[in-house]
């Protein structure tokens, strides 16, 4: 069995700067503090795992709980309302939709999505934008700070899920953070879209035949039974 694992923001959604905005109006308003928008300079890129560090870099460590409940409330009342007034503007990848109905019906595909947002806010976006996640196994940066360790948790609950036994595990994102994540815990890694230079990668979910190909699938395309 194959289990595929995909992030959200630039991965099954399309345009998602407005979450980023949104988190970082919240951290400055809460925190009293200018956020860099170059996520990379972060030792964990998860919506906690950068609070955290802020967190420590200010010398507020003993208002971590604090911080970390009045960034999320206020975070996800932002993206509330930037989803309420923006709903059009709220697009998936091409392709993510048919990619994610069709892979849960697979017979030789288990799905999970591992994402270093929080879970509301993942699935309040994911929902926006006209996914069906029912069913699927979830982690997110409300489990677990670092992204291995999300990838990590979604993969078990996938099993403890379906019971699958997993004999390749490929992971979707459009992050370098992601891609480090997946060669420290020995997954295969599909760069999807233009920010990550990979030997597998994909420009969308339009033509998800080739993903398949690139990863040497290609008979699963017809496959009748695990």
């Amino acid at each position: 069995m194959n289990l595929f694992m995909l992030d959200v923001d630039g991965t099954l959604i399309d345009n998602y700067d407005f979450d980023s905005d949104c988190f970082r109006s919240a951290v400055e308003e809460v925190m009293g503090i200018a956020l860099t928008d170059e996520w990379g300079a972060f030792t964990n890129v998860t919506d906690v795992g950068i609070l955290d560090e802020l967190i420590d870099q200010e010398g507020l460590r003993h208002e971590r709980m604090r911080i970390q409940r009045e960034v999320k409330a206020l975070f996800l009342s932002k993206l509330r309302v930037y989803i309420a007034n923006n709903a059009t503007e709220l697009a998936a990848t091409p392709g993510a939709i048919k990619f994610v109905n069709d892979m849960k019906s697979h017979p030789n595909v288990i799905l999970a999505i591992a994402t270093g947002g929080w879970e509301e806010s993942a699935r309040m976006k994911l929902k926006a934008a006209g996914f069906d996640v029912s069913g699927v196994s979830f982690a997110s940066c409300s489990d677990a700070m670092t992204r291995s360790e999300i990838m990590a948790l979604a993969a078990f609950r996938a099993k403890q899920d379906t019971g699958a036994v997993f004999s390749r595990r490929v992971y979707f994102g459009d992050g370098e953070w992601d891609k480090m994540a997946t060669s420290t815990l020995g997954y295969e890694f599909v760069a999807v879209g233009t920010k990550v230079q990979h030997h597998t990668r994909i420009p969308n979910f339009a033509h998800y035949d080739a993903i398949f190909g690139k990863l040497g699938l290609s008979n699963m395309l017809n496959a009748k039974s695990a």
